[in-house]
């Protein structure tokens, strides 16, 4: 088990032009910048971007970044969840971890 250094930012966007979709957009928004992970921090001065530290257990550098790549996805997928707004947002992230490798896409 290693820990490396990662920094993510996001995008949520609503999927149409319904007030719904906004709101829920906002909350997702709002939710994902006040997620509580000690190894996590939130950047005071980029509003959707979080920074820290992330424990992969995987052997080669690509099953390091598929595994870094699914813990950013279920944090923020747990948070559209609770919201229920996976038909009413679209999130992008964009990922980099520390060494291995170029920037992840991930669009839940």
């Amino acid at each position: 088990m290693t820990k490396y250094h990662f920094l993510f930012t996001y995008s949520i966007s609503p999927t149409g032009d319904t007030d719904s979709a906004a709101k829920a957009a906002d909350k997702v928004r709002k939710a994902i910048a006040n997620i509580d992970n000690p190894d996590w921090t939130k950047l005071t001065t980029v509003e959707t971007t979080f920074s820290g530290r992330v424990t992969l257990t995987a052997q080669t550098d690509c099953e390091k970044r598929e595994e870094a790549r699914d813990i950013i996805d279920r944090e923020l997928r747990a948070v559209i969840n609770l919201y229920n707004a996976r038909c009413d947002i679209r999130a992008n992230i964009s990922l980099m971890v520390d060494g291995l490798g170029p920037r992840m896409d991930i669009i839940i």
